[in-house]
C-alpha cells in the first residue's frame, strides 16, 4: 500500500530542512497531537505510539543529500517505509512531502488507510513546526 501526503512548503532551503530531518529529536516536533509517546532510542531510531496503537519504532535508513530521507519500521509487524522528498520551490521556500509503502494485508489496508493518511498529512503539515 501506499500513500501520499498533502504537499507543504517551509522558509527554510532544501539543505536545512535535509539536515534538521536527519536529527532524530526534530521528529518529535512534528508528531501530530494524538501521539502519546515519543522516545529517542539513538542518533538515527525513535519510538513513538499513538492513541491506541502499538509503539513503532523507526530507524534512518537512507539519506540522500538534500533531496530524500528514508526511516524503515524496526521490530514491527507491519513492515514498511516512509519517505521524505524535499525539494527548493524557490530561493526561501522548500517543498516537502512524504510517501509511506507498506506491505498489509487487505483487511489491514481496509482498517488502517485512514489513519495513517491522516497521521502522514500531519507529519508533513507540522513540518513548518522545525522552522
Amino acid at each position: 500500500m501506499k500513500l501520499i501526503s498533502n504537499i507543504s512548503e517551509i522558509n527554510l532551503t532544501d539543505q536545512v530542512l535535509f539536515n534538521k530531518l536527519c536529527i532524530i529529536e526534530n521528529y518529535k516536533k512534528i508528531m501530530p497531537d494524538n501521539v502519546s509517546k515519543f522516545e529517542i532510542i539513538d542518533k538515527e531510531s525513535f519510538i513513538f505510539s499513538i492513541k491506541g496503537m502499538p509503539a513503532i519504532k523507526l530507524r534512518i535508513s537512507e539519506k540522500n543529500i538534500p533531496s530524500k530521507i528514508i526511516l524503515k519500521s524496526l521490530d514491527s509487524k507491519i513492515d514498511f517505509s516512509l519517505t521524505g522528498f524535499i525539494s527548493q520551490s524557490n530561493n526561501k521556500l522548500a517543498s516537502f512531502h512524504l510517501e509511506f509503502d507498506g506491505n498489509l494485508n487487505p483487511m489491514l489496508q481496509m482498517m488502517v488507510k485512514n489513519p495513517l493518511q491522516s497521521f502522514i498529512n500531519d507529519l508533513s503539515e507540522n513540518i513548518k513546526n522545525l522552522n
